[in-house]
C-alpha cells in the first residue's frame, strides 16, 4: 500500500500522546457499533464505547482496549481522544470481576440515580475489558 493510501492515526489519552503513526486500517468500538476505517473514509465524528481498538499497519495488527472517548476522521487523518487506553497485558480478568462485584454491592446501597449511572458505566467498562481479554 502506497504512503498516500494510508491513514495518519493519533491516539491521545489525558496523560499523553499514546500513538502517532501512519497505518493501513483502524477498527474501533463506536457507540452505534464497531466500524472500520480505511483510506478515503468519509468524514465522521463518533463517540467510542469501551472496547477494542485494532490498528493494522504493514500486515501487523496491534490491539488495545479503550474505555471511551471520541473519534474524528477527516481527510485520512484519524484522531482518537480516549478517556483511557489499556494494553491487553495490563488487564487482569479476576481483578475486573472483583471490581464488578464491588460496583454491584455499591449500587444496592445508593439512592442517587446519578451515582448509580456512574457505577453502571464502570461495570460496562470492566465487562468490556473481560470480553476484550478473552478474545485477545
Amino acid at each position: 500500500m502506497a504512503e498516500d493510501e494510508k491513514l495518519n492515526l493519533e491516539v491521545v489519552s489525558p496523560e499523553k500522546l499514546v500513538m502517532s503513526k501512519s497505518v493501513d486500517m483502524v477498527t474501533i468500538s463506536g457507540t452505534e457499533g464497531d466500524f472500520g476505517i480505511l483510506p478515503g473514509h468519509a468524514a465522521i465524528i463518533s463517540s467510542v464505547r469501551p472496547g477494542l481498538l485494532e490498528i493494522e499497519s504493514d500486515k501487523e495488527i496491534e490491539k488495545m482496549f479503550i474505555s471511551g472517548g471520541f473519534i474524528e476522521v477527516l481527510n485520512d487523518k484519524v484522531s482518537i481522544l480516549a478517556t483511557e487506553v489499556i494494553l491487553s497485558d495490563d488487564i487482569n480478568i479476576s481483578e475486573c470481576a472483583e471490581k464488578i462485584n464491588k460496583c454491584n454491592d455499591e449500587i444496592l446501597e445508593l439512592d442517587n440515580e446519578l451515582a448509580k449511572e456512574s457505577i453502571l458505566k464502570s461495570i460496562d467498562k470492566y465487562q468490556a475489558m473481560i470480553e476484550f481479554k478473552n478474545i485477545n
